[in-house]
């Protein structure tokens, strides 16, 4: 039994996450648009996966998160693709957390409108490996085979970088009974990214029903949150995210007002913050509590959960345990393997300290094309 100074509860559900452990601050990712600040991710420091994975699980644990929806992806070959995914769920299963991995990918456009004039990227902002659509269809069945324990989705990393082709091959995936899981119109220039009508494409597609969530959803119009809610769509809102990376305000009451299922995100943006406070920031406390809870266990798929999260106080965020499925991965405040997490912790700040000469320098690059970048950005995004 709880003693009167605790409360018992169910788990939070975090509905969207890369699972970093550092915050975009941690590697200087800002900027005056969203694109801006996707490009600048491509200066963040690496970090090593399995260790980023298991220390961001174990500090969404005792935040009291006991599920998360993760969307997955890396550039490179297929060997790359697995080796970076096996670290990752090497880093969940060690965590104890629940999760629903999404296997991301994309064929164009990541980070100028199809068809712009390619200014000079640095190096290391180029693209030089994607997956074709047949071996992101072996990387998918694989994982599935060697990964039992998992549950797995499908998804573009958002639309506008995929083609029509791709778009099409990830919903022949889908259809063998995969959730499906995507960035969604986070910006304004993301409806002209590509040709075609967004929404359209991955309903023409198969891409949307039931079965789908998508994050962000910030620029959607009136028209297309009643083809959402028509179709059984639900919506995963990151406020704190879209608030850093310069995004824009998610409709989040219109969802709500057509009865559209919302769940929230944390989306790594900040380890430090507090669920229940990046969800307020966008909800009532009522709606916020839901969408962290019976929202986000919706728009990742899982039903019938055991979970227990016992709150020394609740409203400041300090968790006593954790129980995922009856097993007890944090005790009295702290994770279960804390000597563990510690090494991890005080391996990727080494990481980061020794690479924070060079990140400047990564930084400075894109300083140094960043005004003809925006230009190339207005000229293309039509």
């Amino acid at each position: 039994m709880s003693s009167p100074s605790t409360v018992a509860t169910a788990g939070f559900v975090d509905a969207h996450t890369h699972l970093r452990s550092t915050s975009y601050a941690d590697h200087g990712i800002g900027g005056t648009s969203f694109e801006e600040a996707l490009l600048r991710m491509s200066a963040m420091t690496s970090v090593p996966i399995d260790d980023d994975v298991f220390v961001a699980c174990a500090d969404l644990l005792t935040q009291g998160v006991t599920t998360v929806q993760v969307i997955f992806h890396t550039f490179g070959d297929p060997d790359d693709y697995r080796a970076a995914l096996h670290a990752t769920i090497q880093g969940i299963e060690r965590s104890g957390i629940r999760a629903l991995v999404v296997l991301g990918t994309t064929d164009q456009a990541e980070f100028l409108p199809t068809g712009a004039t390619h200014p000079e990227l640095p190096d290391f902002c180029q693209v030089t490996r994607r997956l074709s659509e047949a071996e992101f269809g072996d990387v998918v069945s694989k994982a599935t085979r060697d990964y039992p324990g998992i549950s797995f989705g499908v998804g573009p990393v958002g639309p506008q970088w995929c083609s029509d082709s791709l778009l099409g091959a990830i919903g022949d995936i889908a259809s063998e009974g995969y959730r499906v899981h995507s960035h969604f119109l986070e910006s304004a220039a993301q409806r002209t990214w590509a040709p075609g009508d967004v929404l359209s494409r991955m309903k023409t597609h198969g891409l949307l029903g039931p079965s789908t969530s998508l994050a962000h959803a910030v620029w959607c119009s009136g028209e297309e949150l009643h083809i959402l809610s028509d179709l059984g769509v639900g919506l995963v809102t990151c406020p704190h995210s879209n608030r850093l990376l310069q995004a824009g305000r998610a409709p989040v009451d219109d969802w709500l007002r057509r009865g559209i299922t919302v769940g929230v995100g944390l989306d790594s943006a900040d380890p430090a913050a507090r669920p229940l406070d990046v969800a307020r920031l966008a909800l009532s406390s009522a709606e916020a509590e839901r969408g962290l809870t019976e929202g986000g266990l919706s728009c990742a798929g899982f039903s019938n959960v055991h979970d227990r999260v016992v709150w020394t106080d609740r409203e400041s965020g300090i968790v006593d345990s954790v129980e995922v499925d009856g097993t007890t991965v944090v005790s009295r405040g702290q994770f279960r393997e804390h000597s563990a997490l510690e090494l991890a912790r005080e391996r990727i700040t080494e990481t980061m300290n020794r690479d924070a000469a060079n990140r400047k320098s990564r930084h400075s690059s894109i300083d140094a094309m960043i005004h003809r970048y925006h230009r190339q950005i207005a000229g293309g995004a039509r």
